[in-house]
């Protein structure tokens, strides 16, 4: 990939010059300050990032079904977030366990990237929506929890849930008035626990 690296002071006057360098064309840029205070800017054309990712995406998926395909696509609003959506008849064999596989995925080309740009790309990897039909699930999971809570005021655990799940319900609940998350136990019998707080009485159920 082409890549030009410029040392400075002026923040602005570097990237201003990284563009005419490259033509204007949309760049992929990232900094570090050296000791001296120094700021180092490197930047290499967007379009190579994304075909040296689809590149090694597919070499990866080929491994699971040779005759998968992918596509990969930028959010018009977040241009910064990347998706990769395969393709395939083996949708099963992609998203594994609760998407443990499309997980694997992810940290397998995310360090194959890290190692070529020499810095963390995040992007995700779907397939037939699983990752939105999860999230979906989890949300209804978490509101239908939160009506038995409302009944009898009894903490609920929620098992099997992977620890990227675990993260997404402790955020989900993060600022709820009057409930609380907690994660017990270690390894594969750790559980999340949705608990009432002691302090503050949930509302009376209708």
């Amino acid at each position: 990939m082409e890549k030009i690296e410029l040392t400075g002071t002026d923040r602005e006057r570097l990237h201003a010059e990284l563009s005419a360098r490259f033509g204007g064309r949309e760049l992929m840029t990232w900094e570090r300050v050296e000791p001296d205070g120094k700021i180092v800017v490197t930047a290499l054309p967007y379009h190579q990032v994304l075909e040296y990712l689809q590149e090694m995406a597919e070499k990866i998926c080929h491994l699971i079904d040779p005759y998968s395909s992918l596509r990969i696509q930028r959010d018009r609003h977040e241009p910064e977030r990347i998706e990769i959506i395969i393709r395939s008849h083996e949708s099963g064999a992609f998203i594994g366990w609760h998407g443990q596989t499309l997980d694997a995925i992810e940290v397998l080309l995310g360090a194959m990237m890290g190692r070529e740009l020499g810095r963390y790309l995040e992007f995700e990897v779907d397939i037939d929506h699983y990752r939105r039909k999860r999230a979906s699930f989890l949300e209804a999971l978490v509101k239908r929890t939160i009506q038995q809570i409302e009944q009898d005021h009894q903490e609920r655990p929620l098992p099997g849930l992977l620890p990227k799940e675990r993260r997404f319900v402790h955020t989900m609940l993060a600022q709820h008035t009057y409930l609380t998350t907690e994660s017990r136990g270690r390894g594969s019998q750790r559980t999340l626990f949705i608990t009432p707080r002691k302090d503050i009485l949930p509302p009376e159920a209708p």
